[in-house]
This record gives structure tokens, sequence and C-alpha cells, in this order.
């Protein structure tokens, strides 16, 4: 019941002064460091580089495939498969991901072109802007942000009707991790395209007659290229290439959901809720701050390999700048963070995040678990 009271709701975010000049204070800094640098906020050299690395990378797995020369090596060519999963999430993580947040470039269209590598691996751009879309503009807000929502599945808000089975969501949950990209290309774009008629508290949708086309296309190229060629043009035992095909989306899966789930779903979090009007009492900006934390933030190779999903506040914050450039942004949140005393969230390794991320399911798995609605910033007058 909860549920659909709140996701019918017309939410907005009711600031005040105070709130307000941290984030202007935040803004007029951020732009600042582009301007006295003279850089872009979207694609520098390095994401050019990214990208050209994520399609060779890609034509170097499909062609070891179709090539033949693990034919005879079954294990070998599941492991590669497993190989191939994890470059696709590379590509997810660092080039689909801005560009459907039009961080890649200043054009629209090459946001748009670029946006397509998620139907090239299996998703659906238009889906993925529109859902996701969904989630950043509400972060934990039960049944608006898609993220949360599992019908019933997991617990991760203490809003979310308990259940039984929830008891055990600590144990289980990381399994299902483990099915959600294999989920995703096989049912989920298709459930939502075909099957639902609201994301989020958007109701009544009507998805273009292109975009189903599209999800289409997208589902056979990555069928086809993924499953049938292997099984057609190789001397590939048939049982290899099926189990490769499921061994494509498991690890590459759970990895996948747990760099995300980490970045909201942990103790520490808060889970806002809008009051009778709609509204939520707080900054949009002092909102990401109580909802989200980063982890790893130092380290170069994993930001550079996550794409900067472990810097998540910044990108919440801002997330039409490219993730190149987090690592200097964050350094500039955190110190204006500090000067109006308010608490940036963070872990230094993933560990520690994962270790809180298990400790919210286990606490959200008890049916009278309590978590804060607000957070210190709420109350920041």
């Amino acid at each position: 019941m909860l549920k659909s009271m709140t996701s019918a709701k017309r939410v907005r975010f009711r600031s005040n002064p105070r709130k307000d000049q941290f984030n202007n204070v935040l803004r007029q800094r951020v732009d600042a460091y582009f301007k006295d640098n003279n850089i872009s906020p979207h694609a520098n050299t390095e994401m050019y580089i990214k990208t050209v690395l994520s399609a060779v990378m890609w034509i170097a797995c499909f062609s070891t495939v179709l090539s033949g020369i693990l034919d005879g090596s079954p294990w070998l060519l599941i492991g590669l498969y497993t190989v191939w999963g994890f470059v696709n999430v590379f590509i997810a993580f660092n080039i689909m991901h801005d560009a459907t947040h039009d961080a890649y470039s200043e054009n629209p269209k090459i946001n748009k072109i670029m946006g397509y590598s998620m139907d090239f691996i299996g998703g659906n751009q238009y889906l993925f802007r529109r859902m996701h879309g969904a989630h950043h503009g509400y972060v934990n807000i039960h049944g608006i942000d898609v993220t949360m929502e599992s019908h019933g599945m997991f617990r991760f808000t203490p809003a979310e009707p308990w259940k039984p089975f929830h008891k055990y969501q600590h144990i289980y949950t990381f399994i299902l991790y483990s099915l959600a990209m294999f989920h995703w290309v096989v049912a989920k774009d298709i459930k939502w395209m075909f099957g639902e008629t609201h994301i989020g508290n958007q109701k009544n949708i009507q998805h273009p007659l292109k975009e189903k086309i599209i999800l289409i296309i997208g589902k056979t190229w990555y069928f086809g290229t993924a499953l049938a060629l292997p099984l057609i043009l190789t001397g590939a035992p048939w049982w290899a290439v099926a189990v490769g095909f499921v061994s494509m989306h498991i690890l590459p899966g759970l990895y996948f959901a747990l760099i995300f789930q980490v970045t909201h779903v942990y103790e520490g979090t808060t889970y806002p809720l809008p009051d009778d009007r709609g509204d939520i009492h707080n900054n949009y900006a002092l909102h990401v701050l109580e909802t989200t934390a980063d982890f790893s933030r130092k380290s170069r190779f994993g930001s550079w390999l996550m794409g900067g999903i472990n810097i998540h506040v910044i990108h919440h914050i801002f997330p039409r700048i490219c993730h190149t450039h987090y690592p200097a942004l964050t350094d500039i949140l955190k110190e204006t963070a500090d000067e109006f005393g308010l608490e940036y969230q963070e872990n230094e390794r993933f560990i520690p995040a994962l270790k809180k991320h298990y400790g919210m399911l286990k606490h959200l798995s008890k049916k009278d678990a309590h978590v804060p609605t607000i957070g210190k910033s709420a109350m920041y007058a």
C-alpha cells in the first residue's frame, strides 16, 4: 500500500537558502575547475582511448570464439565467454553510462550513437535512459527509485512490505545478483517494454513503435553474435557454447550488480519519503550526500576499470560530466562539504563497502527494521 501511495505522488525537493548556498558554491567551484584548466566537462583523451579499447577487446573476444581455435578446449571456451562478459560490463560502465547521461559529448547525436552500445551488449538504450533517469531523480525513495523495485523479492528499503523469506535475503541476494545480467538481457527489457506502462511515478507510458523495433533488432544482434553464430559456424560442442553463454553473465553480472548496489544500500544511508503533499524537505545535492557513498576513490586503476561508478556521489550531482573528471571534482566536493559541516560518505576500499551492504541487507531482513528517513543535512537550516 505504501509503495502505491508513494509512486502515485508528484515528488518535489523543497530547499532553503542555506542548503542552496552549499549547492551554489559547489557548482561555482566545479565550473571554475573547467574554466581555469581550459578543459571540457565531456570526453577527453582518456575517454577516447577507452572507447577504442572497448571495441578492440569486444572484437578480440568475438573473433576468437568464431575462429574455432578453442573448439577442442571447451573449458577454455567457457572461460573466454566469461571474459567477454566482463568486456561487456566494461563497455556499459565506461561508454554506455556516460553516453546515456549525455556526458560523453556536447553533441546530442554523438551521445545517442554511443548510447546504442547498450543495445550492442544486450540491453536497450531507450529503457535504460528512462529507468536510470527515474533512479537519479529520486535516489532511495521507495516506490519511485526503480533500482529499489524488485516486486517483493528483495527488501532494499524499510518501506518495502516484509515477507517471511526476506529473513534470508542476506544469503540469497548475492546468488540472485549473479543472475541479474542474464535476466536483464533475456527478460527485463522485454517485460518493461511490452508488459509495463509505468516507470517510477511516470504513469500510462506509451513506448514508441520505433523503440520497440530497435529493442527487437538489438536482442537479435546480441543473441545472434553470442549464441547463434558460435553454434552454427564453429565445431565447439553445443553444450560448451550454451554454458559459455550463461557464464558470460554470471560472474560479470554479480560484479555489475555489486558495484552499483554498495553505493546506495549500505549501513549509513537514509531512505527519505515524501510528505502528504509529495515534498522531500531537502536540497537534491544534500539528498545525494545522505543516500550515496563512494568507495575506492583513490584507486586509479579501480576507478578507471569501473568507469567511475565507484565515485558515485559527484556523478549523481553532476551526471552530465564525463566520469574521467570525477576524482578531481570529488576533491572539490569533499572540501566544500567540510566547509559547510556536511558529511561526504566514502569507504576507502570495496570490501568495507561490501560489508556495509551486507549489513544493511541483514538489517532489513528483520520485520521491525528501522532506518532513518532523514539525515543531518535534511535538518540543515
